[in-house]
C-alpha cells in the first residue's frame, strides 16, 4: 500500500513539473528543482514513518493483557489491556462481560486479588456498558515491580462488594 500512495505521490509531482514546464519562463527550472526535492522528502518521510510503524508494533508487543476473573458470584469476568504510552503513561482498557451496564467504579489497587489494600492507587473511568478507557500516571515497568491488582466493583452505591479482578504481573 506504501508503494502505491509513494507511487501516486510521484505521478503527482511529475504531471506538476511538466506543467509548470510546459507553461515557460524562468521558473521552469524551479519547479523541477522543488519535485525533486519533494521527492527526496518523500523517501525520508516514508523511512519516518517506518520508523513509527516498529515503535508502535513494539509498543504493542509490550502491551500487558490479564483476564478480569469473577469474584463474589458476581457472573462478571473480563479482560484488562495495560498498554505503555510514548509519554512514560499507561492506557488501561477494560471491558467486561456479564455486566448489567453498570457503571461499576474500577481501581488498580496495591496488592493482589486476595489481599487488597482498601485505598486504591490508581483511580480508573468507571466501566460503563462493559467499557472503560483511562490514562495512569505510571510506567508500566514500575506498575509490574510491586503487587498490583485491576479490580471492579458491583456499584459506586455498593463499593465493598467486588465482581472481578486481575492481578497485574509480567505474564
Amino acid at each position: 500500500m506504501r508503494a502505491n500512495v509513494t507511487k501516486t505521490r510521484i505521478a503527482l509531482l511529475l504531471m506538476v513539473t511538466l506543467i509548470g514546464a510546459g507553461c515557460g519562463g524562468d521558473d521552469a527550472e524551479d519547479v523541477a528543482a522543488e519535485a525533486s526535492t519533494v521527492l527526496t522528502d518523500t523517501e525520508a518521510a516514508e523511512s519516518t514513518a517506518e520508523s513509527v510503524l516498529t515503535e508502535a508494533e513494539d509498543a504493542l508487543e509490550d502491551a500487558l493483557t490479564l483476564e478480569l476473573q469473577e469474584q463474589n458470584d458476581s457472573g462478571i469476568s473480563g479482560e484488562v489491556e495495560l498498554s505503555p504510552t510514548s509519554d512514560g503513561t499507561v492506557e488501561v482498557e477494560i471491558e467486561l462481560d456479564g455486566s448489567d451496564g453498570g457503571p461499576h467504579p474500577a481501581h488498580i489497587h496495591r496488592g493482589s486479588c486476595a489481599d487488597l489494600d482498601p485505598e486504591p492507587a490508581f483511580p480508573l473511568e468507571d466501566v460503563v456498558d462493559g467499557e472503560s478507557d483511562t490514562t495512569v500516571e505510571i510506567d508500566l515497568a514500575d506498575l509490574t515491580l510491586d503487587e498490583y491488582a485491576v479490580n471492579v466493583h458491583e456499584s459506586p452505591e455498593n463499593a465493598s462488594v467486588y465482581v472481578a479482578c486481575a492481578d497485574v504481573r509480567n505474564a
